[in-house]
């Protein structure tokens, strides 16, 4: 099976913000590089991505809510419809060799927090994440200072960068 890249974001972004443009470069990254991209499936973050990654010939993955009102983006090619929140949430995660993190709200906190718990409970093997600028960083400072454990698992797995082309380094760190 080919390696998963799943993307955490906001859905709150639009099409003419820098951003969006940025991520879409990251999707294209991602896939050159071999890697399925897997994200929540809706707009904003997740529809970037995956307009990136459709747009280098990669494959799209959405992990979307039964019920919910919202469309997948145009961009996904499989779908994995969850019936709740908390399933989709377990299912993005589990699904993932690595994680690439955009700026997001409560939504993405929690995916990032449980990504973090289950690894640092072992429940899952450590895995990579990689967040695109430091808007994340203040966090993940203050989730050091909990335990040495943590914060060793942290400075080997986070990665922090500004641009597509550092991701390139990462993805190598990834286990086959």
């Amino acid at each position: 099976m080919k390696k998963v890249i799943t993307s955490f974001g906001t859905a709150y972004l639009n099409e003419n913000e820098p951003l969006y443009s940025e991520i879409i470069e990251i999707g294209k990254h991602i896939a050159e590089a071999g890697y399925t991209i897997c994200s929540g499936g809706y707009k904003g973050s997740m529809e970037a991505i995956s307009k990136g990654a459709k747009s280098a010939g990669g494959k799209t993955i959405g992990v979307t809510v039964k019920g919910w009102q919202a469309a997948p983006n145009d961009y996904i090619e499989e779908i994995a419809e969850m019936p709740n929140l908390m399933d989709r949430i377990v299912e993005l995660i589990g699904i993932a060799d690595a994680y690439v993190i955009f700026k997001g709200g409560t939504g993405t906190l929690v995916e990032i927090s449980v990504a973090l718990e289950l690894m640092n409970k072992g429940s899952m093997p450590e895995k990579k994440m990689i967040f695109f600028t430091d808007f994340w960083k203040n966090m993940i400072e203050i989730l050091k200072q909990d335990s040495p454990k943590l914060k060793d698992m942290i400075n080997k797995n986070i990665f922090f960068i500004r641009e597509a082309r550092e991701l390139t380094n990462i993805l190598n760190l990834i286990p086959s």
